[in-house]
């Protein structure tokens, strides 16, 4: 009794590994058969790997959607950095001022005949004494020199100046009417003073025309110059 089972269990496990020789090679390419129940034996159950083809496939991952920028949400700010100036001492030349053309004030400018009075130009001018009393005055030597080419005359005088005012004059000889030939004509004008001079002061002189309405022009001298007499006048 013993032997025979004993040779069943051997019959048996041949059979096992039969079995699972035929298995691991018939796995790879065609699906196990189905085991054929041996008559008379022991009933086996022998564990199988499932083909690749019967595992159940995983479940796929849900779909996740990526949202697109808005046209509405703000654009990204670009920040450029700006490097740092390091400041570079520059030396600057300085050129000296130019100085404006000064207008010249009624004193020094030279105001122009009267349209139609004759070349007529004065070439001399001073006055005796050199420095003349206040309550005196001195008189004045005029030359005239007619190029007009015919006889002239004029109501002239001589306009004196204060030397530091040159807005208006400070008093005016005595007008005189005076024929002007052709050539050279020399007059004296007197007829003035300063009063309540404390101390000497400069002043200055010019030859005028003069018309009825006290209208003045100055006389020129040929170069087209005002020729202007400086002098002082003391108590």
């Amino acid at each position: 009794m013993m032997r025979h089972a004993s040779m069943t269990f051997c019959v048996s496990a041949l059979f096992f590994i039969a079995a699972l020789v035929l298995m691991f090679t018939q796995g790879c390419t065609a699906p196990s058969p189905t085991p054929t129940a041996i008559s008379g034996g022991a009933t086996i159950v022998v564990p199988f790997t499932p083909n690749p083809q019967d595992v159940a496939l995983p479940t796929l991952l849900p779909t996740v959607e990526i949202p697109t920028q808005s046209s509405a949400s703000p654009s990204p700010v670009v920040i450029t950095e700006i490097p740092s100036i390091t400041p570079v001492a520059v030396t600057v030349t300085r050129r000296p001022p130019t100085r404006a053309p000064q207008t010249p004030t009624p004193a020094e400018s030279a105001t122009p005949f009267p349209e139609g009075l004759p070349k007529v130009f004065v070439t001399a001018l001073r006055v005796e004494p050199a420095t003349p009393k206040a309550a005196v005055g001195g008189t004045f030597f005029v030359t005239f020199q007619n190029a007009s080419g015919e006889n002239q005359g004029y109501n002239w005088a001589v306009e004196i100046w204060e030397g530091e005012n040159t807005r208006r004059p400070f008093g005016l000889t005595t007008p005189q009417n005076s024929p002007m030939p052709l050539g050279t004509s020399n007059y004296t004008s007197t007829g003035w003073t300063v009063k309540g001079l404390g101390e000497c002061r400069a002043y200055r002189a010019r030859v005028v025309s003069r018309d009825q309405d006290d209208n003045r022009a100055t006389f020129l001298q040929p170069d087209g110059s005002i020729l202007w007499l400086d002098f002082t006048v003391c108590p």
